[in-house]
């Protein structure tokens, strides 16, 4: 403040002599600096070192910045060129694993479909082989109705002939035997063989 008065007043003091009468004396006195005039400069003078150094902290302080932000960018810079191989193996890996995936749905498809071609063909095996075992098992039921009708036949066929022969035998003359006795009351009757009546059984339930 002080400061900025004396230069008004040292350049006004020309001016104002250049105004004037020549013949004019003026008198100017110039007053004693006090004590608060003297603060008031040194004050001055701080806040322009204050400024000053303000203004200093700051370019320095925008260095740094800009100085952090080049090595910022060169880090970047660095670490994308480290990391694009990676990406690029990513990637490759990725349309890999796409491309094992469309083919294992394919070779899904594929399956299914033989799968379930074969479960038809199997199907219609099984059908026909049910249907084959069901004409074998009616063949085999027609033979053993035959067998067994043939075997009643020949069974009855032998019992004839045995019947037919014991009678032949009854009818014969018995030379050299003793003519059989009735049995009495007190003499048991002879023992008759269960063959012959099992013979005689069976020829009277055949029709």
């Amino acid at each position: 403040m002080a400061i900025t008065v004396a230069l008004l007043r040292a350049v006004s003091w020309p001016l104002l002599q250049s105004v004037t009468v020549p013949d004019t004396i003026i008198a100017r006195t110039i007053p004693d600096r006090g004590v608060l005039e003297w603060t008031s400069g040194l004050l001055e003078i701080l806040v322009l070192l204050l400024a000053v150094g303000a203004l200093a902290s700051l370019i320095l302080l925008l260095t740094a910045m800009r100085d952090g932000v080049k090595q910022l960018n060169g880090t970047l810079e660095r670490l994308t060129n480290a990391t694009q191989p990676m990406l690029s193996n990513a990637r490759a890996i990725v349309e890999d694993a796409r491309d094992m995936v469309a083919t294992v749905k394919r070779d899904v498809s594929t399956i299914s479909g033989a799968a379930a071609a074969m479960g038809e063909t199997i199907r219609d095996a099984a059908d026909t082989t049910a249907q084959r075992i069901d004409e074998v098992n009616a063949v085999l039921d027609v033979v053993q109705e035959e067998l067994e009708e043939a075997a009643i036949t020949a069974i009855t066929a032998v019992r004839g002939v045995r019947l037919g022969a014991r009678e032949l035998l009854a009818y014969l003359p018995r030379r050299g035997r003793k003519r059989r006795r009735r049995p009495t009351a007190q003499e048991p009757a002879p023992e008759r063989d269960p063959a012959l009546d099992d013979d005689q059984t069976g020829n009277d339930r055949l029709p």
